[in-house]
């Protein structure tokens, strides 16, 4: 079907309704990733490594070349200018995202990259209902998964009284089947992880909404499939599928603790489970050690209700600590928030107790009780993002204030905590409590972006700040943009200095070229000595590309040469680079056109 079909309704809403989310500026990005893995990302960007970038809504999707013969592909959502539900086919496991994710955002920032499309619900609003049967008919030809899906879709449909689990558990069948198929290609997990983890959650809506029992017909029908495949050949192939051991052991445990089963449901279900837990226990992580103890535990333990009732004697009991995250979410899901609030107190889970507080809307509780109670700024900071979507705009830059702390100024949970009230303080103009944010964001950063920040929310105040952030980049043993930032201030002494001394392996070559082209009247000497450095592991490179980076700091070699009045010099050492390098012939034409 073509993508320019979209009904009249449709083609208003992509022309002239809301404006789509922004996307994340350089800062943001940055946020994201480990500062190697953004340099490797933006160098994916430059390379032309991104293709195919469409965005549908708020939905962003892009091909990006990779190590192997297929691209991977990456699908970003996003929401209020920040990147969220962030996925690539990659095999990258170390942690924030992984390059081909920053490649994808630092391109589609480029005017006329992106291909604005129409969502799939505005392709299909205006589809008559025959249409779409008949499209869905073509669709399943090639797809023979797709009504298998569909099947699962219905069966867990809003309105329905009671989840049909057979559709659910042949689906798992279906992907487990294809797994002995082709799990692994290459010696690289090809395996179902991602479709049996969408299929278990199917059960969070009915958790949300507390209604334990379908939530339990959901992941009863997704583990039982698994785990005869898993017993019979899936056993240590990987490590995505131990995860979702403990996925479905948490739910299930979370959905027991509300589920209102009878006394014979729960014998049955303990039974099963038990008796998966026993066939498992060589080959599995104990993922459903949990949910015998919910089953076992229930509510009725005479400790833990004079916990819940909030009795000033009552202690939680060393054999309850295990279940408490899952009973807090039970209770949440249930309504039943005073007995949180006391099992949170009793748990000591200071961060449960003030967020609760929060949902509440006792706001004025939550911001004293956090200030006092928790230290952590990646929580205070989950904190007063909640507190200001609540309305609470004086309330959540006070807690966020609260968790400024110097000792910590260099830490990431410092700078994601500084910037939001920066960035939030100016928004409401309260420019010294922005420019307090801004200070610590430098600190914790040393960053170029979060130096600009700061100058622009100064303003005419700016020449004090500057030597106090200059002060704070001097006496940091890293900073990413150390160079940026002194040629920012027009320092180009110490930016030399700091080119020739840098331990950072990842300054941006385009920093470093401005560099030799600020430096060029003070030193050129120095220049030229600085470029045929930055040169020669380029010429050794072996690719077109590594002998384009060779050829340009080359030509601030030659400038700087005929700069000290050294022609002569300079013919002599492009000679003998000519001379040195003649069997690389896609190298030998670029040494040439610099003679």
């Amino acid at each position: 079907m073509s993508l320019k079909r979209v009904g009249k309704g449709a083609a208003k809403s992509v022309a002239e309704g809301e404006a789509p989310a922004a996307l994340p500026g350089e800062a943001a990005i940055k946020a994201l990733a480990d500062p190697k893995i953004f340099e490797r990302g933006r160098e994916a960007a430059r390379s032309g490594a991104v293709s195919d970038l469409v965005r549908r809504g708020d939905v962003l999707t892009a091909a990006v070349a990779g190590s192997e013969d297929a691209p991977y592909r990456v699908t970003i959502h996003l929401k209020d200018g920040r990147a969220t539900d962030l996925r690539c086919t990659c095999p990258y496991e170390w942690g924030d995202v992984c390059k081909h994710v920053v490649a994808t955002l630092i391109a589609a920032g480029k005017p006329g990259a992106v291909a604005e499309r129409p969502t799939l619900r505005q392709i299909l609003d205006d589809l008559p209902r025959e249409s779409l049967a008949n499209l869905l008919l073509r669709r399943a030809e090639a797809d023979p998964d797709l009504a298998g899906w569909i099947e699962v879709e219905l069966a867990v449909a809003p309105g329905r009284d009671v989840v049909d689990p057979a559709p659910i558990a042949a689906q798992v069948r279906t992907l487990l089947a294809h797994r002995a198929r082709s799990y692994w290609d290459d010696y690289e997990s090809a395996g179902p992880s991602d479709e049996l983890q969408t299929l278990v959650g199917k059960a969070v809506p009915f958790l949300e909404a507390g209604d334990g029992r379908n939530a339990l017909r959901v992941l009863v029908a997704v583990a039982e499939p698994f785990i005869e495949e898993w017993l019979g050949e899936m056993a240590e192939t990987d490590e995505d599928m131990y995860l979702l051991f403990e996925d479905l052991g948490r739910m299930m445990a979370e959905a027991v603790l509300m589920g209102d089963l009878s006394e014979d449901e729960r014998d049955d279900l303990f039974e099963t489970v038990e008796g998966w837990q026993a066939e498992l226990s060589d080959y599995a992580p104990d993922g459903f050690s949990r949910v015998t103890a919910a089953l076992a535990a229930g509510w009725d333990a005479p400790a833990l209700q004079a916990v819940l009732a909030g009795k000033a004697e009552a202690s939680l009991p060393e054999t309850e600590r295990d279940l408490v995250a899952v009973r807090l979410r039970a209770l949440a899901a249930s309504g039943r928030t005073e007995e949180y609030l006391n099992l949170a107190r009793a748990a000591g889970d200071r961060v449960a107790y003030a967020d609760m507080l929060l949902r509440l809307d006792r706001a004025d509780e939550a911001v004293a009780y956090a200030t006092e109670h928790v230290a952590a700024q990646g929580q205070i900071l989950a904190l007063a993002r909640r507190l200001r979507e609540a309305g609470h705009a004086d309330q959540a830059l006070s807690l966020a204030r609260s968790g400024l702390r110097p000792a910590d100024e260099e830490s990431e949970a410092a700078g994601a905590l500084a910037r939001w009230l920066r960035d939030e303080a100016a928004a409401l103009k309260r420019r010294d409590l922005a420019l307090e944010g801004a200070r610590a964001a430098f600190a914790a950063s040393r960053a170029l972006d979060d130096y600009v920040a700061a100058r622009t929310i100064a303003g005419k105040g700016w020449e004090p700040v500057r030597d106090e952030l200059l002060t704070i980049l001097a006496k940091s043993d890293f900073s990413h943009d150390r160079i940026a930032i002194l040629l920012e201030e027009r320092l180009i002494g110490d930016a030399m200095r700091a080119a020739e001394f840098s331990r950072e392996d990842y300054v941006d070559e385009d920093v470093l070229h401005r560099l030799a082209e600020a430096a060029l009247e003070r030193d050129p000497a120095w220049v030229a000595r600085f470029a045929e450095e930055r040169a020669q592991p380029f010429l050794n490179g072996g690719s077109s590309r590594l002998y384009e980076k060779a050829a340009a700091w080359l030509a601030h070699a030659r400038t700087a040469y005929l700069k000290q009045g050294k022609p002569a010099e300079w013919a002599a050492r492009i000679e003998a680079l000519i001379t040195e390098h003649k069997r690389r012939h896609a190298l030998r034409p670029r040494l040439e056109a610099l003679r």
